[in-house]
């Protein structure tokens, strides 16, 4: 049968990660489970770690200033996760609901986070499709397109009672470890026998066409006082980067503070994300005043480690040659 075969592998195969220790913590399940989206493993653990020591609780972390949640973020990228990990803490009074149904209502909480909270923290039978899932099925089953939708459908078949919580768990190791996107290894796959895609397993699941990512450009303005500070903006709410500190750009508005001299071009940074390319170009020069605007504030370069700041924004520091980013 698949799942018992699925399970037997998984007792024996899965690795040791921290969040797997039991008796599992639905706060710590939770964190994980948002680390996990689209970030590899071996670079969610040390984060993951410092998180839980800076907030080991559901309570704490929703006591605590948005800036010291991004702050701990900073650099682990996607970071609506950690703004909405912050507002649902703040939203559920203390205890994450049992299921599934119940999360959903949660900022951040889409159909997978919900499904792996309530079937690995709270044993609720409901499965769960990531893309590792996903490539598992549509592989075993042969199914066309990108499977993702119709996996959801083949998942809650194949479900043991009772065992949800590993069924879904061993699914994603599986997809993890061995069922991976290039060269897997079907010789050690403990459900080979029922795939039915094992004679061309790259055929599935089909690729979905990647629509070409725009480019977002803007100039940026590294400010310094005589003290070494360096003046930053908050990005705004309907912005990229939302609620993460960084160099203003130009076009933003600086009341209170006065630019002295002219400026000098320091070049341009670039990075790729999922769905658009940056380039900035920095500028940078010296300033003083006392900033008349919540969103603006001069940070010295020994504290801006203790803020939210993406890994363009270090780049932008650095560039500028801000040091202590």
């Amino acid at each position: 049968m698949f799942s018992t075969k699925l399970l037997r592998w998984f007792g024996q195969a899965k690795r040791d990660l921290p969040w797997r220790k039991e008796p599992r913590v639905p706060y710590r399940v939770w964190v994980s489970e948002v680390m996990l989206q689209q970030t590899r493993v071996d670079v969610v653990i040390p984060y993951y770690r410092r998180f839980l020591r800076r907030f080991p609780s559901l309570k704490s972390l929703a006591a605590a200033p948005l800036d010291d949640v991004l702050a701990l973020w900073s650099g682990l990228g996607y970071y609506t996760r950690a703004r909405n990990l912050w507002k649902a803490a703040r939203a559920c009074q203390g205890a994450l609901p049992r299921t599934a149904a119940a999360l959903r209502e949660l900022p951040g909480f889409g159909p997978y986070t919900a499904a792996a909270v309530a079937s690995l923290a709270f044993g609720e039978d409901v499965p769960l499709v990531d893309g590792n899932v996903a490539r598992v099925l549509a592989r075993v089953f042969r199914l066309e397109g990108d499977a993702r939708e119709e996996s959801w459908t083949v998942a809650a078949t194949l479900l043991p009672k009772g065992r949800a919580g590993a069924f879904n768990e061993a699914l994603m190791e599986l997809g993890a470890t061995v069922c991976t996107p290039r060269a897997p290894r079907c010789g050690e796959c403990p459900v080979s026998r029922e795939c039915q895609g094992r004679s061309a397993p790259e055929r599935y699941p089909q690729p979905r066409k990647r629509p070409e990512r725009p480019l977002l450009e803007w100039t940026a303005l590294a400010l310094q006082r005589r003290d070494g500070a360096v003046l930053l903006s908050r990005r705004p709410e309907d912005a990229l980067f939302a609620g993460l500190w960084d160099l203003p750009a130009t076009e933003i508005k600086l009341p209170g503070v006065r630019q002295h001299g002219e400026l000098a071009d320091c070049g341009v940074v670039e990075q790729t994300l999922t769905h658009r390319e940056v380039r900035v170009s920095i500028q940078r020069g010296r300033g003083s005043g006392t900033p008349r605007s919540k969103t603006l504030r001069w940070v010295l370069p020994l504290h801006l480690g203790a803020l939210g700041l993406s890994s363009l924004a270090r780049k932008s520091l650095r560039r500028a040659g801000i040091a202590g980013a």
